[in-house]
């Protein structure tokens, strides 16, 4: 009896490893590749297969495109489709890729509360696939930023690491630049809180007293795009 059962577990093993290793349809393969021959992008970052975790049971050309991803995780759920209207079908393919970008790396280590210099930058194509934050491709767009954390060399410059210290403090004496119809005006102004470049900040106009939403363009000026002085 135990002989019987010991032929029946061996035949179910031999049946799950023939199952396990069935070939994968050429159709099906060839299209995956193309798709990712096209280079498929997501926030400016190429999407490059790795490996297909569990291929779909079908044959043929399947249809693919990416998930709607807000993050760039390595393992993700290809859509695959066949057919159309009622014969449509549709498959969650689990695939891990890579997501190379251009982005702004540390050329050496640094420590807390550090200030970016262009020394410390260099622009690399790599891998950015499970960070999260904002990443930057232009080493001008990050000099000035502020480590809040230690930082190996290698380190992809993230926003979430990264602080943007105040070009202007509050009570700082600022030029408003006025733009208007196409015309722009000058006037003194004093800053209502701290702001860094691009941020939005109230300021007021010295001579008229009038409070206006501008925007910080450098440690000197804000400029208004509507109102007067």
């Amino acid at each position: 009896m135990t002989k019987v059962f010991l032929c029946l577990f061996l035949l179910l093993f031999s049946f799950q490893a023939y199952a396990a290793e069935k070939p994968v349809d050429k159709a099906l393969k060839a299209s995956l590749t193309a798709f990712f021959a096209a280079k498929p992008m997501v926030n400016n970052a190429k999407a490059e297969l790795i490996g297909v975790q569990h291929w779909p049971n079908i044959q043929g050309e399947v249809r693919w495109s990416l998930p709607p991803l807000k993050h760039l995780p390595q393992r993700i759920s290809l859509i695959a489709e066949q057919g159309h209207g009622k014969k449509l079908r549709r498959f969650y393919v689990p695939v891990l890729v890579k997501w190379m970008a251009n982005v702004i790396t540390l050329k050496q280590d640094i420590s807390a509360r550090t200030m970016l210099d262009r020394s410390m930058l260099s622009q690399t194509q790599t891998n950015i696939a499970g960070l999260r934050g904002r990443t930057w491709s232009n080493i001008a767009d990050v000099v000035g930023l502020k480590s809040l954390r230690n930082l190996p060399k290698g380190s992809v410059v993230l926003s979430t690491q990264m602080q943007r210290p105040p070009l202007i403090q509050r009570g700082d004496l600022v030029t408003i630049l006025v733009k208007v119809a196409g015309i722009q005006v000058r006037a003194a102004g004093i800053a209502l809180r701290s702001g860094s470049r691009g941020d939005r900040m109230l300021v007021k106009n010295v001579r008229s007293k009038q409070t206006l939403q501008s925007i910080v363009q450098d440690k000197h000026t804000v400029t208004v795009f509507s109102g007067g002085v």
